[in-house]
């Protein structure tokens, strides 16, 4: 018995001390909270406007951000030609046949990376407003080789973020792709980023990180140079040595085959809902069956399929209105009438992206059955079950092309790419 009132007392002793960390943090955090947008990824081509005909199907657009925490799926059927989407009639081999242990290898994968997020151990204290900040961040804690040119100031330390933070902000300007400042924790031996640390925090390594590739295309030699000034100009102030983490050819290399990879693998799966009869689909109609299929009502003011899983994007798919403007209306949602709506997803930004896709196709087949319509292509074309196998062939190969080049779909490093 009483070594149950021992191992009790050291249970409650460490809760508390846990507790009084969180608030601490909270504590710390809670001056220097700043509002920002809550819009994916950039799409990787800038897309001509939605066309202002009614009477045309129209895309919708999607916004324009370079950080993660995704309130949508990070991308939407667009107007312009450089975007592609996935088709029913495309010449493809025989899919590949998949082994007894296909799906096991698949929750493994899930459980795999799920083991390497980092912990949420504020235990409830932490603000609202704050934790929806830190969540744009949180995967994002250290630079990444795989699309990044990083530049490494080692040493021993301290260094204080704020001096570190200051030099770097007075600076990035002359930068046009997305970068970012880490810090290896002096105490911790973590690695974070400077922008969303608190000011009391201090490190021994420093390192700057530019993405290669973003929706212009490839990071060019200019660039490039003017990224190691600007860490140069760090190192110097510091008092520290640089270290890159390969030549600015090599860079210029990896940039290039980044781009290309980037341009084959950017591509959509979507399919169109339209009416059987001239009526077309009521508001009413469309909000009560979606919500009951479990979408939610989200921003761009269309309809969202939630991520339930912590890897890819917040939400796995969206469903939109076919016709202008594209979006629902809160306002007259009651009197809306439509002929067709569409879902669409990311498939480079989705995880698992083929059981994505097999999810937003059970969902189309209900809005049909519930709504009185029938599945269509991006060309108007009728979806039989033999072109919604094409296409799930052509989602396999991108997932197994984009694991083979080390870019596993609905990773961080993929969200930041597509």
């Amino acid at each position: 018995m009483d070594l149950q009132y021992a191992l009790l007392l050291i249970g409650v002793l460490i809760i508390g001390g846990v507790a009084l960390s969180a608030y601490d943090k909270l504590r710390f955090d809670w001056g220097r909270r700043t509002d920002f947008g809550v819009f994916g990824l950039r799409r990787r081509r800038d897309g001509a406007e939605a066309v202002d005909k009614a009477a045309q199907p129209v895309p919708v657009r999607r916004p324009d951000a370079h950080f993660s925490g995704l309130d949508l799926n990070p991308a939407a059927p667009l107007t312009d030609t450089d975007q592609k989407y996935l088709r029913p009639d495309a010449v493809v081999g025989p899919a590949a046949e998949r082994s007894a242990d296909y799906y096991l290898y698949q929750e493994l994968e899930t459980l795999e990376h799920v083991a390497h997020m980092p912990l949420n151990l504020s235990l409830g204290l932490v603000d609202p407003v704050a934790q929806v900040e830190t969540s744009a961040h949180v995967r994002r804690n250290m630079p990444d080789e795989k699309i990044d040119f990083v530049i490494t100031l080692p040493g021993k330390g301290p260094v204080k973020r704020n001096r570190a933070l200051g030099i770097y902000k007075q600076n990035e300007y002359l930068l046009e792709k997305p970068r970012c400042i880490y810090g290896l924790g002096y105490k911790t031996g973590l690695w974070s980023d400077l922008g969303t640390d608190t000011e009391y925090a201090q490190y021994s390594d420093i390192a700057l990180a530019l993405q290669l590739v973003d929706s212009r295309g490839a990071a060019g030699e200019s660039e490039l140079n003017t990224f190691v000034q600007l860490s140069l100009k760090l190192a110097d102030e510091l008092q520290r040595p640089t270290k890159l983490s390969t030549s600015i050819e090599q860079a210029l290399e990896r940039a290039k085959v980044l781009d290309e990879f980037c341009g084959a693998n950017d591509v959509l799966a979507s399919v169109d809902i339209v009416a059987n009869s001239n009526s077309g689909f009521s508001g009413r109609a469309i909000n009560q069956v979606a919500t009951q299929l479990g979408m939610q009502f989200g921003k761009m003011n269309i309809y969202h399929m939630k991520n339930d899983n912590q890897l890819g994007c917040r939400h796995q798919f969206s469903l939109a209105n076919l016709f202008a403007p594209g979006e629902f209306n809160p306002e007259t949602m009651n009197t809306l009438k439509t002929q067709g709506l569409t879902l669409f997803m990311s498939v480079p930004c989705a995880y698992q992206p083929v059981q994505v896709f097999e999810r937003m196709i059970a969902t189309a087949k209900t809005l049909c059955e519930m709504l009185d319509g029938k599945m269509q292509d991006h060309e108007k074309h009728l979806l039989t079950e033999n072109g919604l196998a094409v296409i799930r062939t052509q989602i396999e190969r991108i997932a197994a092309d984009m694991q083979s080049s080390g870019i596993i779909p609905g990773s961080e490093t993929a969200m930041r790419l597509f």
